[in-house]
């Protein structure tokens, strides 16, 4: 959306030189001429940003160099690089291309390990002001797409994904599913931790309480902490859809720890602590040890990640390890590439409280929302959000468990649910072979397949 309006901003300004130049004519030309030199000479940094421009497009004969954007602010935003990293590897955006990328700030708060590991395995520049001076300037010309890196987002759009399983033949997720193949293929981590930081890793999960090869299991719900501490200016409430409470995880946890794993609550901003229970439940958000480095090493170093809809889970994604998502609300965006290894999803009910009933699951994947419109397309529906329970979130926890273990045993009935499931996305939707809906959450509520 952003990008669309500054694209629409750029078109008026354009459109407004040309036609004050074609009535004005050669004087009007001069004026503007005389403005533009006088505007460069006072700003170096548009200056340069010209010159680059110019060298870029004057290469582009040898060499096309292309320009991308990615928000470090947001963990999870950078499962973009993750998806560009798989692609290029599967022989995508290869050729005459010499891509780079630059990092913006969306908030107040970046995470240093993160950053400083994507940074030794992506083609990233410095300056973020100058770059996107560069990517302003060169979309003022003409065929200023093909100096941007492609699309490489895996997730069809409800304006692509509809008609496609309308009409499967209109391939209209065919692009997608190219890019989400090539995802799907790597399952090998796109960043690695050097020597050095798995000592200190080592090290870190000591101090927890965390023994050297004992297996731990991290957890995680999303509320509005976070956000509201890293851009106070910003109202972030159209994200509370997205909440759920970590009191509802708490009862998995101890299953966990009475199975023998440690198990850590993580986050960086949280709302509340929890109570502690068992001497191997471990709330690492709230005891002051905490840190940057920790959150990455911990997040990907675990047996398995159980967290909300929340940009935490791009951790154990990124490093390929295992994860259950609850509390998920979004089904047409429904995570479909980057848990590789194993998935389990399960999913806030939408209860309709004029009609006083649940959504059909059908009837949430054609629902449109996630925007800054999202509270008043809820109210305007009467529509009350309905979070997983302790129960539901235990079974999945010990469902994941015992499928990695080897000794969880699916039946008949299963397997029909979550095909039933499943063909809710039509003939041609790519999915990881490892991604199911909970077991137990899909028998307890059939009732929404219908």
């Amino acid at each position: 959306m952003k990008d669309s309006n500054l694209n629409i901003r750029m078109d008026s300004f354009i459109n407004r030189q040309f036609s004050q130049i074609s009535t004005g004519g050669y004087p009007a030309l001069l004026d503007k001429m005389f403005r533009l030199v006088l505007f460069l000479c006072k700003t170096p940094l548009y200056s340069l940003a010209v010159l680059l421009v110019m060298m870029i497009r004057l290469f582009s004969p040898i060499v096309v160099i292309r320009l991308g954007m990615l928000d470090l602010c947001r963990i999870g935003a950078m499962t973009n690089a993750d998806w560009y990293l798989s692609q290029k590897a599967d022989g995508l955006h290869l050729g005459r291309y010499l891509d780079f990328f630059y990092f913006d700030k969306s908030t107040n708060h970046i995470n240093g390990q993160w950053l400083k590991m994507w940074r030794r395995s992506m083609p990233t520049l410095p300056g973020t002001q100058l770059w996107k001076s560069v990517q302003w300037l060169n979309r003022i010309f003409p065929g200023y797409k093909n100096y941007e890196t492609p699309d490489i987002t895996v997730y069809p759009t409800q304006k692509t994904w509809k008609p496609n399983q309308i009409d499967p033949k209109s391939k209209m997720i065919y692009k997608n599913n190219v890019l989400l193949n090539a995802v799907l293929k790597n399952r090998s981590p796109n960043i690695t931790f050097t020597v050095h930081e798995e000592e200190k890793g080592v090290r870190a999960l000591d101090n927890l309480g965390i023994l050297k090869g004992k297996q731990y299991i991290c957890f995680h719900a999303r509320d509005s902490a976070y956000l509201d501490s890293v851009l106070t200016t910003k109202d972030w409430s159209y994200h509370d859809y997205r909440d759920s409470s970590i009191q509802n995880y708490l009862l998995a946890a101890k299953k966990m720890a009475n199975r023998g794993y440690y198990v850590v609550r993580m986050g960086s901003v949280v709302k509340k602590s929890i109570p502690i229970s068992h001497l191997r439940i471990i709330d690492y958000a709230t005891n002051g040890q905490r840190t940057d480095f920790n959150d990455i090493y911990i997040g990907g170093h675990c047996r398995f990640f159980l967290c909300s809809d929340g940009g935490m889970a791009a951790i154990p994604e990124c490093f390929r390890r295992p994860v259950i998502y609850t509390n998920w609300t979004r089904m047409n965006g429904l995570i479909t590439a980057t848990t590789i290894v194993t998935g389990l999803v399960i999913f806030k009910k939408f209860f309709l409280k004029n009609e006083n009933r649940y959504m059909h699951f059908s009837e949430t994947l054609d629902l449109k929302f996630g925007g800054e419109d999202t509270n008043e397309i809820f109210s305007q529906l009467d529509l009350e959000l309905i979070e997983n329970t302790p129960d539901e979130i235990r079974a999945a926890t010990i469902e994941m468990d015992e499928r990695l273990n080897g000794t969880w045993e699916t039946t008949p009935e299963d397997d029909e649910l979550q095909e039933c499931f499943w063909a809710l996305f039509g003939p041609d939707k790519l999915k990881s072979p490892d991604l199911r809906i909970g077991a137990e959450y899909l028998r307890d509520n059939q009732e929404l397949l219908k």
